[in-house]
């Protein structure tokens, strides 16, 4: 049995990719805020506590950011996983603002990730979502504990949580 630590980044900043009228993934060049980092630095006894033999995080700056917050002083391997990024509310990374990237995100809700019959959308569904999560996990098998660093959408869409607050953790547990 593989248990995997879903933990979802701090709060980020999104100041600078909005001083630069970032397009798209643009805006996921955002650090960590103040607060992101003082929410994932009150998370180092649960990782501690957890003990992982591996930590794998998605490319997106806040996640890594949350990565080595966590990882100050331990020796504990490092993967970064393109595919554990977050949610694509736009297929085709034109997105500007949060007001598109809601309104997205509100039909996704709408349609509970799932294209209507006949219908295509533009954003990622939550079974393309699981697909490449799962797809990740499973090359961890070897390990007992591994802790992972995503995304709500993305740990929503695994576990099948409500919600998840910045810098929370799930346990996710799977045979190998």
């Amino acid at each position: 049995m593989t248990t995997f630590l879903l933990m979802r980044h701090g709060h980020p900043d999104y100041s600078s990719p909005k001083r630069w009228e970032t397009r798209g993934w643009g805006s996921d060049l955002a650090p960590l805020s103040e607060a992101g980092v003082e929410q994932v630095t009150k998370q180092l006894g649960t990782v501690r506590a957890f003990d992982p033999e591996i930590v794998i995080t998605s490319p997106m700056t806040r996640a890594l950011q949350t990565a080595l917050v966590l990882r100050q002083g331990s020796k504990v391997p490092f993967n970064v996983e393109f595919d554990l990024h977050e949610w694509v509310p736009d297929k085709t990374f034109q997105w500007r603002t949060l007001e598109e990237i809601e309104a997205l995100e509100s039909d996704y809700e709408r349609c509970h990730g799932v294209y209507p019959a006949g219908e295509i959308r533009l954003w990622e569904t939550t079974e393309s979502v699981r697909r490449r999560v799962f797809g990740v996990l499973r090359r961890y098998h070897a390990y007992s504990r591994v802790l992972a660093i995503s995304h709500a959408e993305v740990i929503k869409a695994v576990v099948g949580v409500e919600h998840i607050d910045l810098a929370g953790v799930v346990n996710l547990e799977l045979e190998r």
